[in-house]
């Protein structure tokens, strides 16, 4: 049997084979899935998980036989709340020390006009 996987990174499919059979006709079984938020399953975590192993077979721009769910393992520049705390705290430095040299520059061209 056929899957894809869709690559959100680089657009189109991965396609995956497995040893599992239907008979024409034969319909796959309902995925039971269990809602993760108030409003129901993101369409990311839909798919059918294949039975046994899988085997690249190639990608192409449509999918093809059933959809897997997203793998999210190679999506770039998703960066999480714990690895972009440097990153803010950085930029809070960056903006308080602005702050200081530009109220440090008024006050100091203030008292320039007061005794001038």
């Amino acid at each position: 049997m056929i899957y894809s996987r869709w690559r959100p990174d680089k657009g189109g499919y991965d396609y995956y084979e497995t040893a599992e059979r239907r008979g024409m006709g034969d319909d796959l079984p309902v995925p039971r899935l269990q809602a993760r938020s108030p409003i129901g399953v993101a369409s990311t975590s839909i798919g059918r998980v294949p039975n046994g192993p899988v085997k690249a077979v190639g990608s192409g721009e449509l999918a093809r036989g059933s959809i897997m769910p997203l793998d999210r393992s190679g999506l770039s520049g998703g960066d999480t709340a714990t690895s972009m705390l440097p990153k803010i705290v950085a930029v809070a430095v960056v903006g308080l020390v602005l702050y200081i040299a530009y109220r440090a520059s008024e006050d100091s061209l203030s008292l320039k006009r007061m005794f001038g």
